[in-house]
């Protein structure tokens, strides 16, 4: 089916998208969320944390259920390639280059236990990376007796620039730096890091370095995985880890690792695998999983295709920068993301004087409004702009927001 014949067939395409179109015309939002079980009386800005799943992943789900029910023997070899394909394409890799994983936590941990890694060398990680992501990097260092090294790039996540971001790591990499690892779109903070940047600073470094002395560069990639339009396999990462279970609206309890083919002789396996289809397919653990979901993956990215990757990024930023802009407005709020859609994407940080980033979720959660708080060392409030959020619901938040700082 064309991309265009399924936007009509579901209703979704609400005018034929012209040259001078906005990126984010030519969908029926509406349409669009009507595709997928939400809870109508709560205005959700946290949709981000275990997304809504479409009808299409929904049902594709329940088939693979049924069918595996019926006969578990003859679906998995083919569906898992099927899988790998569709997230290969979507990211701009190839399907060999794809291992399955549960999330980013055990992705993350896979690739740094895996690395190989010597007693005289490090790991170099940022103070805004998850704490996951840095406990992985430390639980891969201590078993060798190697180090982490924990690093600032930015002073002030609001007003960040690409060259500060680059400036700091190319005086932070050392000889014994083994790995970079970053994430894309921080959850702590909402900035988007310059990673084509990154990994230039990344690829100097590595100049005259042997091989088992080369530095790797590891995205965290999650926060930005459908919710930045760009290819994750093409920012010049040597490793890109995300779960498929948040902004592209995949199945719960699904990931996936890309590994540059470059250097998949430098990761090797922690665990046992199902899969044989190459290096780094073989990262994934093995054992059995809920392969109903494993298998929906592909129509997820198949949904976000259709949709247009472009203008689903186009609705996240207008969404977010909507949000901000009312945000700026009112006194006594201040933003930690980026105003600049080039340094942001779909997550939102603030604060509010005097008030916790807790009680500010309380606060409109009383009022029927989700939002969350980053669970990092300051707790700031976060809203997250889904596809699935509307111009009346960012308006009736900042409404609200408004209402507690008076």
């Amino acid at each position: 089916m064309e991309r265009r014949d399924f936007l009509v067939g579901a209703g979704l395409l609400a005018v034929a998208p012209t040259a001078a179109a906005s990126a984010a015309q030519g969908l029926d939002w509406d349409a669009v969320r009507r595709e997928f079980r939400l809870e109508e009386s709560l205005t959700n800005l946290g949709l981000f944390y275990l997304a809504s799943n479409p009808r299409e992943v929904r049902d594709a789900v329940d088939e693979f259920k049924r069918r595996l029910d019926a006969n578990s023997h003859d679906l998995i070899p083919d569906q898992a390639q099927e899988v790998a394909v569709a997230l290969g394409q979507y990211v701009g890799g190839g399907p060999d280059d794809i291992a399955f994983v549960p999330n980013t936590t055990i992705g993350l941990s896979i690739v740094y236990g895996g690395l190989k890694l010597r007693p005289d060398q490090e790991l170099l990680l940022s103070d805004q990376d998850h704490a996951w992501h840095q406990q992985a990097a430390r639980l891969a260092a201590e078993r060798v007796g190697a180090k982490v090294r924990i690093g600032t790039l930015f002073e002030s996540s609001a007003k960040v620039t690409e060259d500060e971001v680059a400036t700091r790591l190319r005086n932070s990499i050392t000889p014994q730096t083994r790995a970079v690892g970053i994430t894309w779109v921080q959850s702590s903070t909402g900035v988007k890091m310059p990673v084509r940047a990154c990994a230039q600073v990344v690829a100097d470094a590595n100049k005259g370095r042997k091989q088992e002395d080369r530095c790797l560069l590891v995205v965290d990639g999650v926060h930005g995985l459908a919710a930045v339009d760009d290819d994750a396999a093409r920012l010049g990462a040597d490793v890109f880890v995300a779960g498929t279970h948040k902004w592209l609206s995949g199945p719960r309890g699904t990931g996936m690792v890309w590994v540059n083919p470059q250097v998949s002789n430098q990761i090797v396996p922690l665990l046992p695998s199902l899969s044989n289809r190459s290096e780094t397919a073989a990262l994934g653990p093995g054992g059995f999983h809920a392969f109903e979901h494993y298998y929906a993956v592909k129509t997820a990215v198949q949904f976000h295709q259709r949709l247009g990757r472009s203008r689903v990024t186009a609705r996240i930023t207008e969404l977010a920068t909507r949000f901000k802009d009312g945000l700026a407005d009112i006194p006594g709020v201040v933003i930690h993301t980026p105003r600049d859609p080039a340094m942001s994407a779909g997550l939102v940080c603030f604060d509010v004087t005097g008030v916790t980033g807790d009680q500010v979720v309380g606060w409109l959660a009383e009022k029927h409004i989700q939002i969350t708080t980053a669970a990092y060392r300051i707790p700031y409030a976060r809203v997250g702009t889904s596809i699935l959020n509307t111009h009346e619901e960012v308006d009736r938040t900042l409404k609200e927001i408004r209402a507690l700082t008076r």
